[in-house]
């Protein structure tokens, strides 16, 4: 198999658990990283560690103030024209019933989750389809595909949501050489999700895990295979599609 032409890719969130080993795998292969996140000392130690393997460039920012944001990712093409881009911001660890939710929770959520991803897409979708490539990653949730054990109803919504929009985009994309799929993970240890389980009461604990068919959370290594997959040029007639990363919840 042959080694994958170097490109430049955008990964929005890249301090994040998942999306940080994401990084490291691209810049093992070789493509330039631009690392986009609002945790200045995590994004610049993440940069420093990679910029031993290839070229990296750190942006401060955080995707969710949306004007500041577009003129930042504006900035990021025009320099760099990344023909990868991955939507790695958002999350919710939050168990709250949909009795005790404020439409402050969804505003938030949909901000974090779908807005976020859809100005990403917005700003970085025009060049890459003039440019005749690219792969575009955004991540939903095992909850976004039915329901959630861990979060609540407005995050899930979210997920759903991220869901039908990536698949709209990826047919306003089809045939122009990029493609828009989504990574729907279950319940993976990141070190926010770890924490938010050990958290939990003994009871808890042990009814969370008899939930899971394979009675353990993923790892971390194994979240990223299938968006690395997604991020390279045999994914190329793959679009509108939803890969489930769950351990076999929600059979």
């Amino acid at each position: 198999m042959s080694a994958p032409t170097p490109r430049t890719a955008l990964l929005i969130g890249a301090a994040g658990g998942i999306l940080k080993e994401v990084s490291r795998e691209l810049a093992e292969q070789g493509h330039t990283l631009v690392l986009f996140d609002r945790d200045a000392a995590a994004v610049h130690r993440l940069a420093e560690e990679l910029g031993r393997l290839t070229k990296v460039e750190a942006v401060v920012g955080d995707i969710t103030d949306i004007p500041a944001a577009e003129a930042q990712l504006t900035d990021i093409v025009d320099r760099f024209a990344p023909s990868i881009l991955v939507n790695g911001v958002g999350g919710d660890t939050r168990v709250i019933g949909y009795a005790d939710l404020t439409t402050g929770h969804f505003d938030q959520t949909f901000l974090e989750n779908v807005v976020s991803s859809w100005v990403a897409v917005k700003v970085c979708g025009p060049r890459m389809a003039a440019d005749g490539y690219g792969r575009i990653v955004n991540f939903a949730s095992a909850g976004g595909r039915t329901y959630s054990h861990f979060n609540n109803a407005a995050y899930v919504a979210a997920k759903a949501a991220v869901i039908g929009m990536t698949k709209q985009m990826a047919y306003e994309l089809a045939g122009t050489g990029v493609v828009a799929n989504v990574v729907a993970h279950g319940p993976i240890a990141t070190d926010r999700v770890a924490g938010a389980f050990e958290r939990r009461t003994e009871e808890s604990k042990k009814d969370v895990m008899s939930r899971l068919p394979m009675g353990r959370y993923g790892t971390v290594a194994e979240a990223v295979g299938s968006v690395l997959h997604l991020c390279s040029e045999s994914a190329g007639y793959s679009t509108g599609s939803v890969i489930d990363i769950n351990g076999g919840l929600y059979m």
